[in-house]
């Protein structure tokens, strides 16, 4: 499998990675859309997928039945341009306060 690393999301967040130096980029607007690219990264043998929060949150059957079935890709979540959801959020400040004992505040 390649090392390869692809971005599937929104426009602008597309732009910042390639920016960045990630040259496989794929701007979608549809989950469907989304969904057809990642099985298409899959076949190439992408390693890294990067997609959006909300991409994972319409997909997330499909993402969870393919993480769960192989090793490879890895399919990493971030927040896009209007920063992450708030069902993220939360859950990640419990585990910080259940890790460290601090609660961290807004």
């Amino acid at each position: 499998m390649s090392t390869q690393i692809a971005v599937v999301a929104d426009a602008d967040t597309v732009t910042g990675f390639r920016l960045a130096g990630i040259k496989e980029g794929h701007a979608v607007e549809t989950p469907k859309e989304a969904e057809n690219i990642i099985r298409d990264l899959i076949k190439k043998e992408v390693s890294i997928i990067i997609i959006t929060e909300k991409i994972g949150d319409e997909l997330r059957e499909f993402i969870d039945e393919t993480t769960g079935s192989r090793a490879l890709p890895i399919i990493i979540e971030i927040p896009d341009k209007y920063g992450p959801s708030e069902e993220r959020v939360e859950p990640l400040r419990e585990l910080i306060k259940r890790v460290i004992g601090i609660e961290l505040v807004k």
